[in-house]
């Protein structure tokens, strides 16, 4: 984030290095930001007082303690050609109060003030257009009803340093490192409590984090924390706009819960490639899911809108462990986090048995995985699997690729055009409006492995009258039904058009 210079950098400038500055204390404190220099009169909070010995009142302890009690950067002492050096007095009160105190001898105060003063005012320029980048960008993400996740994103980019936003609970709702490591908030709810910041918005110099508050009125939703060596005021501002952004978007979606939506944004954000594996894995733990510690497998619920279903199995979500997303609009995905001594097939089970207690929905599921980087493979695994499974009827309480057999593959190569070739070449002259029931009396057919018998069964007619319909089936197609390599090519021409028409 552009800021103002330090008292290192004004130390730095040429006309200071002329005078051979000597820091005599405070040099941790050398990257305090310094908003003016000053020269005469009384100092301000911020400033870096440039004074010549001369001025400096004989009990100079007690003056570098006003100096800082005002707040002031630094004190920097022109010595006069008779002063070697400042008295020991000043430099130890210096050193006790952590204050900067630097020497420098004869040069020309004009030039030095010159161009510190130039260098100050550079910085407040900078600074006050990122004001207006900071009151126009989160301005436009107000009007945009932008969600949490996406103000914490914004906000450590312009910051550039980690942002952190957690509920009272002191969980990580959303979180964005910047170039930081991820792992800044392993361990967040132990580290949560020992940051402590009195009023709206205030710094813990402790563990280095600006903290403001997120609620509307007298409701306290939860905290705001920003990383950063120094509260600088852009900062400040910063962190007031993205928590009053924040408390908007929470108070127009007060209806739902908030950790839901940063797991569907966690979640989407892994699918779509926004997030790697280390990142994606620390922010899960973050939200309570240690992926490292786990066996996961990827569910996916489909048939009924993601919010109708969330909603009917809201109370067995509450018990597992793991992150939810709608992947599309009748798509409900989860990942479950298992302990590795859990039986996965009874887990699964149990969780498909209670599901369609409430909803009867497909249920599908991909094979277990145990690491991060294969959580993507894993949800979009278990997610083809419940789409292709959407027209089939299984015998098993959750599907898995290796149960669709052919219709699976079909479904896979939908999109092939020599698939589709081979369903027009295989089926054309069925699919005409009006002979729905020549098609379903052909699948009872192949289904049933060319048992008469079986197939008449299934479709409810009598011999004679599955007999005269099979008759004009193999007119139309010009096939021979009894030979099992054509019921085979059949086979898998039905199998593809399911996969291709719409359900």
């Amino acid at each position: 984030m552009i800021s103002l210079p330090t008292v290192q950098q004004i130390l730095d400038l040429d006309g200071v290095r002329r005078g051979k500055p000597a820091v005599l204390a405070g040099v941790e404190n050398l990257g305090r930001t310094v908003r003016w220099v000053h020269v005469a009169g009384e100092p301000r909070s911020g400033e870096l007082l440039l004074v010549l010995n001369s001025a400096v009142p004989q009990d100079s302890a007690r003056w570098l303690e006003s100096m800082a009690a005002r707040g002031v950067a630094g004190v920097v002492v022109q010595l006069d050609q008779c002063t070697d050096a400042l008295p020991d007095a000043m430099v130890h009160a210096a050193q006790r109060l952590g204050l900067p105190l630097v020497q420098l001898h004869y040069v020309q105060v004009a030039e030095v003030t010159e161009a510190a003063l130039a260098l100050v005012a550079a910085g407040q320029l900078a600074e006050s257009r990122l004001l207006e980048e900071i009151h126009q960008r989160f301005t436009e993400l107000a009007r945009a009803d932008a969600g949490a996740a996406a103000v914490v994103s914004q906000a450590a980019a312009l910051a550039r340093c980690p942002v952190v936003l957690e509920n009272t609970a002191r969980q990580v709702i959303a979180f964005e490192p910047a170039d930081a490591d991820p792992e800044v908030v392993n361990g967040w709810e132990s580290l949560s409590r020992q940051i402590v910041a009195s009023g709206q918005t205030g710094y813990d110099t402790r563990t280095g984090w600006l903290v403001t508050s997120v609620g509307t009125g007298t409701v306290q939703w939860g905290r705001l924390l920003v990383k950063c060596s120094e509260p600088a005021t852009t900062l400040v501002v910063l962190a007031e706009r993205a928590a009053g952004v924040i408390a908007l978007d929470l108070l127009a979606h007060k209806d739902e819960d908030v950790r839901l939506r940063a797991q569907h944004t966690l979640l989407t954000s892994l699918l779509t490639g926004d997030l790697l594996a280390a990142e994606f894995a620390s922010r899960a733990r973050a939200l309570g899911v240690p992926l490292d510690r786990s066996v996961m497998v990827a569910v996916v619920l489909r048939g009924r809108s993601p919010r109708d279903l969330a909603g009917r199995i809201s109370d067995i979500l509450r018990e597992l462990t793991g992150l939810q997303a709608a992947l599309d609009d009748v798509s409900l995905g989860i990942l479950l986090a298992l302990r590795p001594d859990d039986d996965v097939h009874s887990c699964l089970a149990r969780l498909a048995t209670a599901v369609r207690q409430r909803a009867p929905v497909i249920i599908a599921a991909s094979e277990p995985v145990t690491s991060a980087q294969e959580v993507r493979k894993a949800l979009a695994e278990a997610h083809q699997v419940a789409e292709a499974a959407g027209r089939g009827r299984w015998g098993v309480p959750y599907v898995k690729l290796c149960d669709l057999g052919l219709h699976g593959l079909m479904y896979l190569l939908r999109d092939d055009p020599r698939v589709q070739a081979h369903v027009e070449r295989e089926l054309g002259p069925l699919l005409s409006p009006g002979h729905a029931d020549l098609v379903a009396t052909l699948r009872a057919y192949v289904d049933s492995g060319g048992n008469k018998t079986d197939a008449a069964a299934a479709t409810n007619l009598s011999r004679q009258a599955l007999y005269d319909r099979l008759k004009r089936v193999g007119q139309l197609l010009d096939a021979d039904l009894d030979s099992p390599r054509v019921r085979a090519s059949l086979h898998a021409a039905l199998s593809a058009h399911d996969a291709i028409a719409p359900p």
